[in-house]
């Protein structure tokens, strides 16, 4: 089971939409978010989406064998100011099984 750092500590999350078999890089872009910069609404939306998105035990990497398969990767990163630190935790979700909340998520970032 992956255990999301608290977003409060989380500097920066990143979504990528990867994989299939014809290279798109405008699907492939990633999405970063600098969570200072966030509004709280858009900090509300990052966290549903990542607590809907984590896999949970037994879940994780179990239908990511397909190579004509898109899926998410998802990356937070923490920076520990005081011990010049970067933490990152990342997984990645199958296109076919990423939570509503997620895609909206990706999508609308593209938007701005």
């Amino acid at each position: 089971m992956i255990r999301l750092p608290p977003l409060d500590k989380a500097t920066i999350v990143r979504v990528t939409r990867e994989g299939g078999l014809a290279y798109m890089p405008g699907l492939s872009q990633p999405r970063s978010f600098q969570l200072g910069d966030c509004t709280a609404e858009l900090r509300q939306q990052i966290g549903d989406a990542l607590q809907s998105a984590v896999p949970h035990a037994g879940q994780a990497g179990a239908t990511l064998s397909s190579s004509d398969q898109r899926y998410y990767r998802v990356e937070v990163l923490v920076e520990s100011a005081g011990e010049d630190q970067k933490i990152s935790v990342s997984f990645e979700v199958p296109e076919a099984e990423a939570p509503e909340a997620l895609v909206h998520l990706w999508k609308d970032a593209g938007k701005r």
